[in-house]
């Protein structure tokens, strides 16, 4: 395993795993959003919501099949642009850390820049990159694959389960 570089380990303890379901094609459409703090290499706190994405983006029945989230499960939620003050806050000044990172943060993006939410977007770290460093030798680096390697328990697909996952992944792979 690579070690990261002088004193960046202190910092590399403390962030925010995150991630995201989507209703449909657009990047645009989350429907479902998890964040995973850690500090000091631990498990400190969770945020799960589900969003109520944009009414031209509904739920698709095939994406449905995949995380189980329905346009009546939503129907009720906030819009991203009426949560992110709470995400904002919870990801503070944070680094992000996803298991495919160009996914969710093409999702974070487009969901900023529909709702016109000018700020700037968190620095990502992937842990599809971080775990093929850390364990070349296995058949693939999917986040079951990865998650049942380690022996830690995942709901596949559903945000908080797949956050947590990538959050304790990050810390072993930064062991």
């Amino acid at each position: 395993r690579r070690k990261p570089h002088g004193n960046s380990r202190i910092h590399m303890s403390d962030f925010c795993a995150i991630d995201f379901e989507t209703a449909n094609y657009p990047r645009a459409s989350a429907c479902a959003v998890a964040l995973v703090r850690v500090r000091k290499g631990a498990v400190e706190d969770t945020l799960f919501s589900l969003i109520k994405p944009p009414d031209e983006m509904p739920i698709l029945r095939s994406f449905t099949a995949i995380h189980g989230i329905r346009q009546a499960d939503v129907a009720d939620s906030p819009t991203f642009d009426e949560l992110w003050p709470r995400l904002s806050e919870f990801i503070g000044d944070d680094f992000l850390v996803a298991h495919n990172a160009p996914f969710d943060r093409g999702v974070l993006a487009s969901c900023l820049r529909y709702y016109g939410i000018e700020v700037e977007s968190p620095r990502f770290e992937c842990t599809v990159v971080a775990s093929r460093r850390a364990w070349p030798a296995l058949a693939n680096h999917r986040l079951d694959t990865v998650s049942r390697y380690l022996g830690l328990e995942l709901d596949h697909h559903q945000a908080l389960s797949d956050a947590n996952a990538c959050a304790r992944i990050y810390i072993a792979c930064n062991q």
